[in-house]
């Protein structure tokens, strides 16, 4: 029972990031695009890479507690 709480709690937790990552990820293309400095549009894209896997990490995340839930 408690197991089903906090896989909920987590999950709840994991969507509440992704949905800010997703924010984050949306303006920093925006920002790479407006960019005319080669510098810093690589740094932006270097961002955005981590950002994505972040993401990927959360979903795995929400994936496995929906997997738990259903076992």
């Amino acid at each position: 029972m408690i197991a089903a709480v906090n896989s909920k709690k987590i999950s709840a937790s994991s969507v509440a990031h992704i949905a800010l990552l997703d924010e984050f990820i949306r303006l920093t293309q925006d920002s790479i695009v407006e960019q005319d400095d080669a510098f810093v549009r690589d740094s932006l894209v270097d961002l955005l890479s981590n950002l994505r896997s972040e993401r990927a990490d959360y979903a795995e995340i929400v994936g496995t507690s929906a997997l738990n839930r259903a076992a």
